[in-house]
């Protein structure tokens, strides 16, 4: 009986320090489930947001004068590259820009290209990787590269400080797809940092044999096409083709500087004669 009467005092304090630990873990699981409902219904709401902007965004645009290209020319293939993590940085940057946006007067331009090319390589296509890119994507980009020293680092990506062309929808970066639906050899890939990338090496890199006679060709080509309405291209991307500079580009269209279509105007400066670097 007494052996009875001493095990009754253990299984009562076993007992509510069972019922403790219990109630504690109840009250930790529902802390825990609160933070859960509250991070999942963060990330809905962050999705919800996302879907509007990508349902309005042609009208969001619109307003800024831009224009997607396909709805100029159904000819032109696009690949927005910056909308999928097959890009340099690896990481997907546009969470709701989709489609090619550029201004409707470098667009229509744009559209006369695709015209031209097909009336000399039929069946032949413009592929187009990026047009206007918002300002807080190009921050993301030049800050990405900060291994490479400032004064190099705008042969890659310009600075936002200045900004890009591509920032005024007045820049694309294409490349030409043949009637079979293969992409034309370049030497090099879309957003290539070695220097075989660059147009103004050209010469360098096809006596060496590094560039073949028919991959300049090809670049030569694309250049034939984009200069037949006016676009320039740059020293060290052979994908990237301007509508005008960056000073006349700040002075015609608004810079968008997020994909809410926040946008501003910020005129340049015309540089003194001595150093204008586009």
């Amino acid at each position: 009986m007494n052996k009875i009467f001493l095990l009754f005092p253990i299984l009562f304090l076993a007992c509510k320090e069972s019922v403790e630990k219990t109630s504690t873990s109840k009250i930790d699981d529902g802390v825990n489930d609160s933070l859960v409902n509250e991070e999942l219904r963060r990330e809905v709401k962050k999705e919800y947001q996302e879907q509007i902007l990508i349902e309005r965004i042609d009208s969001i645009f619109w307003v800024n004068d831009l224009v997607d290209i396909k709805s100029v020319n159904t000819e032109i293939k696009v690949d927005v590259k910056y909308a999928t993590t097959d890009n340099f940085m690896r990481v997907k940057l546009y969470d709701t820009i989709s489609k090619i946006y550029l201004n409707v007067e470098v667009a229509n331009r744009l559209s006369a290209c695709q015209y031209f090319l097909d009336s000399i390589r039929p069946g032949y296509s413009l592929l187009v990787y990026d047009g206007v890119r918002p300002l807080q994507v190009q921050t993301e980009m030049w800050n990405a590269l900060d291994s490479i020293p400032v004064n190099q680092r705008g042969k890659f990506v310009s600075n936002p400080v200045r900004g890009s062309v591509h920032n005024y929808g007045a820049a694309v970066d294409l490349t030409i797809v043949d009637s079979s639906g293969n992409i034309l050899d370049m030497g090099a890939g879309y957003d290539e940092f070695n220097k075989i990338a660059f147009p103004s090496l050209e010469s360098k890199f096809l006596q060496t044999g590094e560039l073949t006679i028919q991959q300049w060709e090809n670049r030569k080509l694309l250049r034939k096409v984009m200069r037949k309405e006016g676009f320039r291209n740059i020293p060290s991307e052979w994908w990237h083709f301007n509508a005008y500079s960056r000073v006349t580009s700040s002075r015609k269209f608004k810079r968008v500087l997020n994909e809410s279509g926040d946008a501003d105007w910020k005129r340049l400066e015309y540089p003194k004669k001595d150093t204008i670097k586009e």
